[in-house]
């Protein structure tokens, strides 16, 4: 076997550790409502650091007393007139996400940090994967759930080798992921914010040569690690939106370059079409 390839299945494994350390956590009670109301309600304290942030998001003015958006606990009003200005845009953005999963992002952000372990490993999974993409091979695992497919010889290395999952159901031609039919299943794809879709390949505007733009927005889009939030045109009576959710007139789509009537910018970020 190439240097390459035990490279990239090192890493791989890895990766497989932190998939079950991602599903440890979802069993401890971590597993949370998404989307609801929103109040105000006072600040709290903040570190000096934090001191930019008493600025209102919406007119911008330093507030003398900042109030707090009680569900994501990220942005700062001045006042509930200017939350209520904000809301509806906000509740399909940042509020999508409640206060505990912007705490991990930060969390995450500090331990994924330039030079930290978690940055090498990222980086060192960058290359095994552009190698592979250089010299394609059969995978001997499914990139989603790492199970072994039909006919791949058991794993000295591994103690606990589950059964194979039949033959690779799906492989991209562009990045080289290959998964199993059970991976494509939607309760396979995790929590999110937590866990990476496996049903989600590694191209950032497409999954297995399907453009997102041709599709209403879905929280599972993206490359697994950032999410898709550019132009989408899809058919609007199976798009899950009216008419005036497009805009006017048609215009060259930025990530296909059809010409098409496109979504309106304050829905790029919805988690599904409709989800207020």
């Amino acid at each position: 076997m190439k240097e390459g390839t035990h490279l990239f299945l090192a890493i791989r494994d890895i990766k497989s550790c932190r998939v079950q350390a991602r599903i440890s956590t979802r069993r401890s009670g971590y597993r949370t409502t998404y989307f609801g109301s929103s109040r105000l309600e006072p600040a709290a304290p903040q570190p000096s650091s934090f001191a930019t942030m008493r600025h209102c998001s919406v007119c911008k003015i330093e507030c003398e007393k900042p109030l707090r958006c009680s569900k994501c606990q990220k942005t700062i009003y001045c006042s509930a007139e200017c939350q209520k200005v904000d809301w509806k845009v906000h509740k399909r953005s940042v509020c999508t996400k409640p206060a505990i999963l912007h705490r991990v992002d930060k969390m995450m952000k500090k331990w994924g940090g330039l030079g930290s372990t978690m940055d090498s490993i990222n980086k060192m999974e960058q290359l095994a994967w552009e190698e592979r993409q250089r010299n394609p091979i059969p995978a001997p695992k499914c990139d989603g759930c790492f199970s072994r497919f039909r006919g791949t010889p058991t794993d000295e290395d591994d103690e606990n080798d589950v059964e194979d999952v039949g033959d690779a159901f799906k492989r991209c031609t562009t990045c080289d992921y290959t998964i199993c039919e059970n991976c494509t299943h939607p309760d396979m794809q995790g929590v999110p914010y937590f866990d990476r879709p496996p049903g989600t390949c590694r191209c950032s505007k497409s999954n297995f040569g399907v453009s997102y733009c041709l599709s209403p927005p879905c929280y599972l889009d993206g490359d697994g690690r950032k999410p898709y939030h550019g132009d989408r045109h899809p058919e609007i009576a199976s798009s899950g939106y009216g008419e005036d959710a497009f805009e006017a007139k048609e215009r060259q789509c930025r990530t296909c370059g059809v010409i098409a009537r496109c979504l309106k910018k304050e829905h790029l970020k919805d988690a599904l079409p409709g989800m207020d």
